[in-house]
């Protein structure tokens, strides 16, 4: 009976290496294409509720925008922002905070949903900067090293901005205008 079961161990054996023997390789090419695209898109738009106590308030909101790098490349972006005062709208009267209400406190990167992005290396100091109110021209605040090729896919850039509410303003609805823009570059 062992011999009968070596041998047809035996049998097995060979049996795989003639199969195995039979084994081809194909190599297989694939050549893909740069995209065109490099832009930058807004979130959902962000909100924040203040209570007056008297006091100077500091109130904190997440700016949202996606890049789209499908250049495929070395080329790396920039991203720029501004923005309009917050004001109520009152014809004639119109109330607002202060022009250098708003500050950028810190800015968070991640891979967007579905996308297997190289991570930007940011080298903007973007902590305690100040957004531009009124007529304040656009400032970098984020930016993609084009040396590694940072930057590419679809990223995520969440930026953390605090708003000063002075104590001393009218209670209403205010609101600004935040503009992101993006042009290639290191």
């Amino acid at each position: 009976m062992r011999r009968l079961l070596a041998l047809a161990g035996f049998g097995l054996i060979a049996g795989l290496l003639a199969t195995a023997a039979l084994a081809a390789t194909v190599g297989v090419t694939s050549v893909v294409t740069a995209g065109t695209t490099l832009s930058v898109a807004g979130g959902t738009p962000p909100t924040f509720n203040v209570t007056l106590n008297g006091a100077d308030q500091t109130a904190n909101y997440t700016l949202p925008v996606v890049v789209v790098d499908s250049r495929g490349g070395t080329l790396g972006w920039n991203l720029t922002v501004t923005s309009t005062t917050f004001t109520d709208g009152s014809a004639g009267t119109g109330h607002s905070f202060g022009a250098s209400a708003s500050t950028i406190t810190g800015v968070a990167a991640s891979c967007g949903a579905s996308s297997t992005c190289l991570l930007p290396t940011n080298n903007v100091a973007n902590t305690n900067l100040g957004l531009p109110g009124a007529s304040g021209a656009p400032v970098k605040y984020f930016n993609a090293s084009s040396a590694a090729g940072a930057g590419r896919g679809t990223v995520n850039v969440d930026a953390t901005v605090a708003v000063v509410i002075p104590a001393n303003v009218f209670a209403g609805s205010f609101t600004s205008t935040v503009t992101v823009a993006i042009s290639s570059g290191p």
